[in-house]
């Protein structure tokens, strides 16, 4: 994170605070153009082997999933993108919807069988391995997400990133009210990381429900954890003052760490560990240190930002 610092001490004649203007050129706007340049080499594959195209799609938004403001609201864009959690199963009905001879355009379906989600099942679910028309969706859906990431990546650079950066506006009247949004982009990550990305399998003790868990069908359910806190961790230290910088990357350390307590148990990749109480014990430590994480950044870093006391980043205000 040498850099960010850098960048943060560097002269600037933005007017904004200058963690604004940081959190936008190190964070957002470099993030957002990857997954646009990922989901392009998806979309130019010429086959529908595309595992490896698509898993690093998948690395990339992940990398921006707590973004969940400004362009990537508008038009349901992160749904068609990321369709989950799916508690009624539609991807898989969406699916088989799209496979048949009268099937809408893939920009006119459902959000359910669109996007990377929905290419997993594709990709790796055995049901969908040798089913007629197969390839060809593969191949929509991938040029779908990489339109709908340029989409994304546009409107951030020629419209929303001087909305973020200058403020003043009829979106954010003063710097105090872009950097909330920054942190509440932030505690919301956090938040999802916690609840959903590993609250699902956990489920209880009692009933733990694995099959819940994100991306598991390709193993990536752990991976996006790891990957989430990572970039979590890059906009905490842009948005932290000098003092809790130190405290911030100490409490990521021990959560990423802890991460990869549970990536030494064998068959951790998709969190169906959470059957064995020995290895739940780690997951449910993981969860904790998440937890502790963001209970941290209310009490030191919101009231830094000026976030009111009762602020709840889920209530989508």
């Amino acid at each position: 994170m040498k850099f960010v610092f850098a960048f943060m001490l560097a002269p600037t004649m933005a007017f904004a605070d200058p963690r604004i203007d940081v959190a936008l050129d190190t964070h957002i706007l470099p993030r957002f153009a990857a997954l646009t340049d990922a989901t392009a080499a998806l979309a130019a594959a010429e086959s529908c082997e595309v595992e490896e195209e698509w898993n690093t799609a998948a690395t990339a938004w992940i990398g921006v999933s707590h973004l969940r403001f400004g362009p990537t609201e508008i038009d349901n864009r992160a749904f068609a993108l990321a369709f989950w959690p799916d508690p009624r199963g539609a991807t898989p009905k969406s699916l088989a919807a799209l496979l048949t001879d009268d099937a809408p355009a893939i920009s006119d379906a459902s959000v359910a069988g669109r996007g990377l989600y929905a290419m997993e099942f594709l990709l790796f679910d055995p049901a969908f391995a040798n089913i007629e028309g197969r390839c060809d969706l593969i191949a929509d859906i991938a040029n779908d997400a990489h339109l709908t990431a340029l989409a994304i990546q546009s409107d951030w650079e020629d419209r929303y990133d001087a909305v973020l950066r200058s403020t003043g506006n009829e979106i954010y009247r003063n710097d105090t009210e872009a950097l909330q949004e920054l942190y509440k982009a932030l505690t919301t990550g956090l938040d999802f990381t916690s609840d959903m990305r590993l609250g699902r399998p956990l489920g209880t003790f009692d009933r733990p429900r694995p099959a819940r868990a994100e991306m598991r069908r390709s193993g990536r359910s752990l991976d996006n954890v790891r990957v989430s806190l990572t970039s979590l961790e890059e906009l905490a230290l842009i948005l932290a003052g000098e003092e809790l910088m130190p405290d911030v990357e100490a409490r990521f350390e021990k959560a990423i760490d802890q991460a990869g307590s549970v990536a030494s148990v064998v068959g951790s990749a998709d969190l169906s560990i959470v059957e064995n109480v020995a290895d739940r014990i780690k997951v449910e430590a993981l969860q904790q240190r998440v937890v502790e994480l963001r209970a941290f950044l209310s009490q030191d870093l919101g009231p830094e930002l000026g976030v009111i006391e009762g602020f709840n980043s889920l209530d989508g205000d």
